[in-house]
């Protein structure tokens, strides 16, 4: 399934990449959320069950004008994974603000311990780095925010599916905190990772790998590693920023009970722990969707795959967020004049339909694709129902066989770059 983006541009390349914009949301194509609920009564073994539901997977709809970007969705997306607390997702009827055009502020707004943070770009939100507890001065049952939030990862890492790193909250709102895989895992280690979805100061966040030099696109790729690192400490009485708190606002001293790492606030970032990424979990530098620089966030894993604190933002935003994207029961409502609406991502602009010739068109697996007017390189991408790119290739010429003999049946996008324009066409597999 084609992949549309929003139009979010660093001021300084704003003309240079204003297509750019345009190729990361997930949009629905007819598809209906499906998902595995764990129905086993808690502490018991998890026993799951399979179900497609009436709600639209993904990206429904997507807006914009000069100044903001709106998306809406449900939450919800097509074979979300073996999470392993109850409940199930239901439809959360989104609709969030992005601006077009990032500012940077001088004073920084911290990303919300508790709640939506960001948007993967299948429309199910990221959240925070709290799972909503604090040490209230006896143990952690504190409800919301406090001094010494219990870190997410630490104390529901388990409970997490591996396809998202998400679940669904007790009302039922599916979101992810950490390493959304399915996002970027069909793209190699050896590539930059895709963007797999925006934070709320409208700035991209890629997957986990990007160039080794942020401003070189020779220079090889890495894996992004996170400036954060436990503290050395054995009493919780100051914070990372040094504050140092009154005896009320102590936390727990380190103990088997409580060790290092079960608190947010256990974690510091500084230059001396080596990271690729700055206090903000990202860093001006060039990726293959802003060839003259943009800033980025980057998801964090370590060597192995397994989520590395702070797993997709910061603390703080390194952008100015929109408030009402971030503040708990505020209804955004998208224009009724003045916006350009789509819901299919073909729909965008009628000049970036695919000037070519695709038969037999439906096929059983091979295609022949013919492109009268390309010339040089062609770039060939194609991107399935669930966004993943099932195929890619290079070619001079205006002619490329296309096999898909091994992908299941469905509608498929095609995304082909020739001399810096970018257009896409629809197969469909039988």
């Amino acid at each position: 399934m084609k992949k549309v983006t929003l139009l979010v541009l660093a001021l300084i390349c704003l003309k240079a990449q204003a297509q750019s914009g345009l190729d990361n949301w997930i949009m629905n194509q007819g598809e209906y959320a499906s998902y595995w609920e764990n129905t086993a009564s808690q502490g018991n073994p998890p026993t799951y069950v399979f179900y497609t539901s009436t709600v639209l997977a993904n990206v429904t709809k997507v807006c914009y004008n000069n100044t903001y970007v709106w998306t809406e969705s449900d939450g919800m997306t097509t074979g979300m994974g073996r999470f392993l607390n109850p409940g199930a997702p239901t439809a959360q009827n989104y609709v969030y603000r992005f601006p077009r055009v990032p500012s940077v502020p001088a004073t920084k707004t911290g990303v919300p311990m508790v709640g939506s943070i960001g948007l993967l770009n299948n429309g199910v939100p990221a959240y925070g780095l709290s799972n909503a507890h604090y040490y209230n001065g006896t143990n952690n049952n504190g409800m919301g925010v406090g001094t010494w939030n219990v870190e997410v990862y630490l104390s529901e890492g388990f409970v997490l599916d591996t396809t998202l790193g998400a679940h669904p909250q007790q009302q039922g709102a599916y979101h992810s905190h950490a390493n959304p895989l399915r996002l970027y895992e069909g793209i190699p280690s050896n590539e930059h990772s895709p963007i797999i979805g925006y934070a709320f100061d409208g700035y991209p966040i890629y997957g986990p790998y990007g160039y080794s030099t942020p401003m070189d696109t020779g220079s090889g790729i890495t894996r992004m590693k996170t400036g954060y690192a436990l503290r050395n400490m054995t009493t919780r009485t100051t914070l990372p920023d040094g504050t140092v708190l009154s005896s009320g606002q102590y936390g727990p001293a380190v103990s088997g009970t409580y060790p290092l790492g079960t608190y947010v606030e256990d974690y510091a970032w500084s230059v001396s722990n080596g990271g690729d990424l700055d206090e903000y979990n990202g860093r001006f530098c060039i990726t293959p969707d802003y060839p003259s620089g943009t800033y980025a966030y980057f998801i964090t894993i370590d060597g192995n795959g397994v989520p590395e604190f702070p797993y997709i933002l910061g603390t703080s935003y390194y952008g100015a967020p929109e408030m009402d994207d971030i503040t708990m029961g505020v209804t955004i409502t998208i224009p009724s004049s003045g916006v350009t609406c789509f819901t299919d991502p073909l729909s965008v602009k009628e000049q970036e339909k695919m000037d070519a010739q695709i038969a037999p068109n439906p096929s059983n697996g091979i295609f022949n694709l013919k492109l009268p007017d390309a010339s040089g390189l062609v770039e060939l991408e194609i991107y399935n129902a669930t966004g993943q790119k099932v195929f890619a290739v290079a070619f001079n010429g205006n002619e490329q066989l296309i096999d898909l003999s091994k992908e299941s049946a469905g509608v498929f996008t095609l995304k082909v770059t020739n001399n810096g324009k970018v257009s896409y066409s629809k197969i469909a597999l039988q």
